[in-house]
This record gives structure tokens, C-alpha cells and sequence, in this order.
């Protein structure tokens, strides 16, 4: 289990694991109560804005598929561990010293739409195969550059899956389906009869 105290991240026992839980709570109710709002310049903007405080959090896995999403997966950077992690203690003083500076100076803090490309680009050795895209693959394939395939709504091809593989699909609903239909790469089509999506069939 991790603690967390005073900002940082520190292990604790198993045996301590219900007052690990009491101090936990006891430190995030008063870090509201103490620190409401602290000033951020968004994305594109040139002023400050008062905005609630937000953080962000490392975790390590012995698993490698660790992603199901694949809509959202520029709000992670998976990272493989190929050697023994050096846990020489960092200055925090000063490693915050610096980015408060640099983000007081303007410098940006947001990725650009070329870096999320390719953070998402990265994350797919990390992805879990669903068995929603197995089965999706069984049937179907994208379309090859100057390939027409045929237009598909999702709940079309959502039908087709479910009636050759009922299991795979089960937990499953069309409008997930449409989501997972575009982590795939499917091109999607805006028509008067609502979205479709290009495929081949199998």
C-alpha cells in the first residue's frame, strides 16, 4: 500500500493498512480546507485563473497490458522498467523551486497535439487485448489506402459480433462498441442517418 504524507508518496505496512486509510483521508480533507485554489495559466492563454488543486499519480505493475481505453490514453506514459530503479532520495526542494520558477515564467506545461500522437503511439505495446477487439478482427479489417469497404453503423457491426460471439460481447453495449470502433482506427463517417464507420469484411 502507499501513504501519502505531506505531499509525498511513502510505503506502509500491511498491518497498519486501516490507519494508513485514516491518515490518508485526514490529510486530503485538510489539504482542502488549507489549500482551496492555486493560480494556473490554461492552455493558450495569456492571464491566470484561480483553479481547485490537482495532482498526479505514479504506480507500478508487474503486468504489461495495462490500458483498456484507447480514447484516452494521453493522460498516461507507460514506461517499461528495464533495470534496478535508483531510489537515491531527489531534492524535492529544489526540483519544486524549479518548476514553480518555470511555470511562473510562462514556460508551457501542456502537451501539444503532436506529443499526445505520440505518447499514444507508445502506449499501444501497453495496451490489454479486449476481447471486443479480437472478435472485431475476426470479422473485420480497416480498409488499405485506396480501399472503398463498405459503411457500417456501430450497431450493425455491434449485431454481427454478437451473433457469432455472444460471450466476447458479453458486458458490452453499441454505444461502448462506437467508442472502442474509434481506439481502433476505424474511420468514422458523419451521414444524415448518423455516424457510420469504414470497414472490410471478412
Amino acid at each position: 500500500m502507499l501513504l501519502i504524507r505531506s505531499g509525498t508518496v511513502c510505503p506502509a505496512s500491511s498491518d497498519s493498512t486501516q490507519h494508513a486509510e485514516e491518515t490518508v483521508k485526514t490529510w486530503f480533507k485538510n489539504e482542502r480546507t488549507t489549500h482551496h485554489q492555486r493560480p494556473l495559466r490554461l492552455q493558450h492563454r495569456s492571464y491566470y485563473s484561480q483553479l481547485p488543486r490537482v495532482a498526479s499519480f505514479i504506480g507500478t505493475s508487474n503486468q504489461k497490458e495495462l490500458l483498456t481505453d484507447t480514447t484516452g490514453s494521453r493522460r498516461f506514459l507507460c514506461v517499461e522498467v528495464l533495470e534496478k530503479i535508483d531510489c537515491t532520495k531527489p531534492d524535492h526542494g529544489q526540483l519544486y523551486a524549479q518548476l514553480k520558477a518555470e511555470l511562473l515564467s510562462g514556460e508551457r506545461y501542456w502537451f501539444t497535439t503532436e506529443e499526445e500522437r505520440a505518447i499514444q503511439k507508445h502506449n499501444k505495446l501497453f495496451y490489454r487485448q479486449l476481447p471486443e477487439q479480437e472478435v472485431f478482427f475476426k470479422c473485420f479489417r480497416l480498409p488499405k489506402e485506396g480501399e472503398e469497404g463498405v459503411r457500417l453503423s456501430a450497431m450493425e457491426i455491434y449485431c454481427k459480433l454478437q451473433k457469432n460471439f455472444p460471450a466476447a460481447l458479453r458486458g458490452s453495449n453499441p454505444n461502448s462498441f462506437a467508442k472502442l470502433l474509434v481506439g481502433l482506427g476505424v474511420e468514422r463517417v458523419h451521414t444524415r442517418y448518423g455516424n457510420q464507420y469504414r470497414v472490410v469484411t471478412l
